[in-house]
């Protein structure tokens, strides 16, 4: 795609502008000349004879054509670039379709027969419809969260989107079979090449139309009026390809000119949709969220389709007429497709499962540990003390009282206002980030380290061990008091510590009046020097 860089005529090397689309005001002009030629087209078949109203109408067909070409082409020029893939990918569509729409006239003017003609013209456009195809899926859209396959990359969803038109065209196209054109075949036994083309042109326009609807709600369109013109001209020109089918099995050739109109109406459809200006890109945020009955539209959709065809094979089965080998081979084949679908769903659900498990973990840890330290926060700290003093059970439903003592270290960066205030809020929380990692690379695993607050840590010191509680809380004090670099100059921190050591048998009635005690350790602390360590003593009270 890289040589449609060039179609808007922009100096090599200069940024192409910005561009929305084509103006509203050419949008509507254009509305009023299909208009136009849909009324002169529909005055030639009701005014002419059969002959020259056949002409008149697959002129008018092939003009529409034309306008969806020259409409795709001419706003790609001024799309952007993620806006301009799909409007090539069509135009080239609707130039493979006026292609085979000029070897229509000329087999016609020179007499030819169009049945000789129909399988290799039928054959050839597959190619484009492809393309069409291709095109539908770069129609700029937005992923719908939960949606499987929405937020997987583009292979994910076209996957699923391409799986679900199997299953929606196949079903459909053995529902047409078992509702008349096998007995049609029977009984007119029209040329197998001709049918055979005609009806693999109906599978195609059909998985384009089911595409449109597909993306429609799986997907939430940039431009939603770029995709539902798409779509009704889309399903317009499947739904007279499909009543082409039923001609062809009774052994016409040709439609009337009457249903070329169709044609016409829905390639002008086309050509509007390439000319709707195209929005600026939204916010994924902004977007509301989906409806359930959308989401459960696409989940449905391609299984409705399977359960009816399904229910009219039962139906045969049960009357105990046989199935011939379109029906046979068919069931199989969506059942293959339906079962596809499904090993993809179970892969999407199991991603969707642990990315869902991954995210409840986070979300866990977010809310009990302090975001710019990483320690554990003021909740989980006193969660902690709660179960080691007692007031709250195991997950075993165990009492979390402990045999041996248990000590809490309260510590208070001095000064911390003139951090900020000499070195900035950046070297204030630069000085947070080294003294809890300080505080955490100076303890044991089984030990909590919470920043409670602002410049305030709390220290749940498992004293089980051979370590005294006050040894471990001055070489905590020496840690966190040794000199750093703070915007690029040396610093030497300054930290008040309150350390209240109780033993199994003096348990205060809840976990408050421990950390009040420390707390008041800690101010004893900073009264008497900053720097310093206080242990907390019955007599310490009274000097408040």
């Amino acid at each position: 795609m890289a040589g449609l860089r060039g179609f808007g005529g922009d100096a090599p090397g200069l940024p192409r502008p910005a561009r929305s689309g084509p103006p509203a005001r050419l949008l509507q002009r254009a509305a009023l000349a299909c208009v136009l030629l849909v009324g002169l087209a529909v005055a030639c078949t009701a005014l002419l004879s059969l002959r020259d109203g056949l002409y008149a109408a697959l002129f008018a067909a092939l003009a529409a054509e034309v306008a969806a070409a020259v409409a795709c082409l001419w706003s790609a020029r001024r799309a952007g670039v993620d806006d301009r893939r799909w409007r090539v990918l069509i135009a080239v569509l609707a130039g493979g379709l006026a292609s085979a729409n000029v070897i229509t006239l000329i087999t016609l003017f020179m007499g030819g027969s169009l049945v000789a003609r129909t399988p290799s013209v039928y054959a050839g456009l597959v190619f484009f419809y492809g393309l069409g195809l291709a095109g539908l899926l770069a129609v700029p859209t937005y992923p719908v969260a939960g949606r499987v396959g929405s937020g997987r990359g583009p292979r994910r969803w076209h996957a699923v989107i391409l799986l679900d038109c199997l299953l929606i065209v196949g079903s459909l196209v053995l529902l047409e079979w078992r509702t008349g054109v096998d007995e049609i075949l029977r009984a007119r036994a029209p040329n197998a090449a001709e049918f055979g083309s005609t009806l693999l042109q109906q599978v195609a326009t059909l998985s384009l139309a089911a595409a449109v609807l597909l993306i429609a709600s799986f997907r939430r369109p940039r431009s939603p009026g770029t995709l539902a013109l798409l779509g009704c001209g889309l399903m317009l020109y499947a739904l007279t390809d499909s009543l082409f089918v039923y001609r062809v099995a009774a052994g016409h050739h040709d439609l009337p000119p009457w249903s070329l109109i169709a044609y016409t109406v829905s390639l002008l459809l086309v050509a509007l949709a390439a000319l709707v200006p195209s929005p600026a890109p939204a916010d994924l945020d902004s977007l509301a969220p989906p409806r359930p009955r959308a989401m459960w539209l696409h989940a449905a959709l391609p299984y409705a389709v399977l359960c009816a065809a399904g229910l009219l094979t039962l139906g045969k089965l049960a009357t105990g007429a046989p199935l011939d080998r379109v029906e046979a081979y068919g069931m199989v084949s969506l059942l293959v497709l339906a079962l596809a679908r499904q090993m993809i769903t179970i892969a999407e659900n199991t991603h969707l499962l642990a990315a869902l498990r991954e995210r409840e973990s986070q979300l866990h840890y977010q809310a009990f540990h302090d975001p710019l330290t990483g320690l554990a926060n003021r909740a989980l700290f006193t969660r902690r003390l709660q179960r080691a003093v007692g007031a709250e059970p195991g997950r075993d439903g165990a009492s979390g009282c402990r045999d041996g003592p248990l000590s809490v270290l309260f510590v208070d960066l001095d000064h911390f206002k003139r951090v900020n205030d000499a070195f900035g809020h950046a070297a204030g929380d630069e000085l947070l980030r080294i003294s809890a990692a300080r505080l955490r690379g100076a303890t044991r695993a089984v030990d909590t380290v919470a920043r409670l607050g602002g410049d305030e840590f709390g220290v749940i010191l498992d004293s089980r061990g051979d370590d005294n509680p006050r040894h471990v809380a001055e070489r905590l004090a020496t840690e966190v008091q040794a000199p750093c670099r703070l915007a690029g100059r040396t610093y030497v921190p300054r930290a008040s510590l309150g350390l209240v050591t109780l033993d199994g048998a003096a348990r205060p009635p809840d976990p408050d009046t421990l950390l009040h005690q420390a707390d008041l350790a800690m101010y004893a602390a900073k009264r008497e020097r900053a720097g310093r360590l206080v242990v907390y003593g019955s007599d310490l009270p009274d000097r408040f």
